[in-house]
C-alpha cells in the first residue's frame, strides 16, 4: 500500500512547491523590477561622485507622476590603497566588510511622460552618489524600495563604485630632525658667540667718566697759585690779647714814675 501511495504524495509534494514558486514570482513581478544600466561605475574626478543609472517598471503606472523611492546602499567591500616599506606605489586590495549601515538616497522618481503628460509604468532614472556623502570607491549592496508601501522594487543588485581612496601609510616611522628644526640649533649655538663680539654698552651721555687710579709712585701734579688770589685773614684772637699785655705793662710803668 506504500508504494501506491508514494506517487500520490511526491504529486502533493510538487503541486505545493509550484504553488510556492508562483507566489514568490508573483510577489517579485507586483514590486516591479529593476535594470541597471550597468553594475561598474567609474568616479567623476572633477566633483568626486559616481552617477548611478537605473530603469525601472512597475505592475501597473502609478496614480502620481512622482513616486517616492529610497535606494538603500550597503557597504559590503572597500577597495584599500596602501604603502609599505619597499614599495614606491600603492598596492590596491579589496578587503571585504560586514555590519555596515546603510548608505540611504531618498529621491523622487518620475514615471510622467513628457510628450504625451500621462504616467508609464516605466521610466529611465539616473542621479549621483559623491564622497561627500559618506561614499568610498567600494562594493556596495543596493535595494530600491518604494517609500508608500515599503516594498522592495526589483532585486538587490551589488554596485561596484570604481576610484582610488585615500592612501594608507603603513611604512615604519623614521624620526629625523626637519631641515627648519636644524636651522633653528644651528642659530641658538651661534648666538652665544654673536653676543661676545657685540661691544659693551657705552656709558650714558649724562654721566661723567670714571677717574682712573694712577699708577703707583706717580707724582700727582701741581697745583698752580692763582695770582693775586687766595684768602685773606684778619690779626688772630692771639695777637690781640699780646697788644693788650703790653698796654697795660706800659700805663703801669708811667703811673710808677709819677709816684717816685
Amino acid at each position: 500500500m506504500s508504494t501506491q501511495k508514494s506517487p500520490a504524495v511526491r504529486r502533493t509534494v510538487s503541486l505545493f512547491a509550484g504553488l510556492l514558486v508562483l507566489a514568490v514570482v508573483a510577489t517579485a513581478w507586483a514590486a516591479g523590477r529593476a535594470v541597471w544600466k550597468s553594475t561598474t561605475v567609474k568616479e567623476n574626478r572633477d566633483n568626486e561622485s559616481w552617477r548611478v543609472d537605473v530603469e525601472i517598471h512597475l505592475p501597473a503606472a502609478p496614480d502620481m507622476a512622482h513616486v517616492p523611492m529610497k535606494f538603500e546602499f550597503v557597504p559590503v567591500a572597500f577597495y584599500e590603497r596602501s604603502l609599505a616599506d619597499g614599495q614606491d606605489k600603492p598596492q590596491v586590495r579589496t578587503v571585504p566588510l560586514t555590519g555596515q549601515q546603510a548608505l540611504i538616497e531618498s529621491v523622487d522618481v518620475g514615471f510622467m511622460d513628457p510628450g504625451s503628460g500621462e504616467t508609464q509604468n516605466r521610466t529611465r532614472f539616473s542621479f549621483r552618489v559623491t564622497r561627500a556623502h559618506g561614499y568610498e570607491a567600494g562594493e556596495y549592496k543596493t535595494t530600491i524600495r518604494d517609500t508608500r508601501s515599503g516594498q522592495q522594487v526589483g532585486a538587490t543588485q551589488v554596485l561596484k563604485l570604481q576610484g582610488e581612496n585615500e592612501v594608507i601609510d603603513r611604512r615604519s616611522m623614521v624620526f629625523q630632525p626637519s631641515d627648519k628644526k636644524k636651522k633653528k640649533d644651528e642659530e641658538k649655538k651661534a648666538e652665544p658667540a654673536a653676543d661676545a663680539a657685540e661691544p659693551a654698552d657705552e656709558p650714558a651721555a649724562s654721566e661723567p667718566p670714571a677717574a682712573e687710579p694712577a699708577p703707583e709712585g706717580a707724582v700727582p701734579p701741581a697745583v698752580e697759585e692763582r695770582p693775586g688770589g687766595g684768602c685773606r685773614h684778619g690779626p688772630s684772637h692771639g695777637e690781640h690779647l699780646g697788644w693788650m699785655f703790653l698796654g697795660l705793662a706800659g700805663a703801669t710803668m708811667f703811673w710808677l714814675r709819677r709816684r717816685a
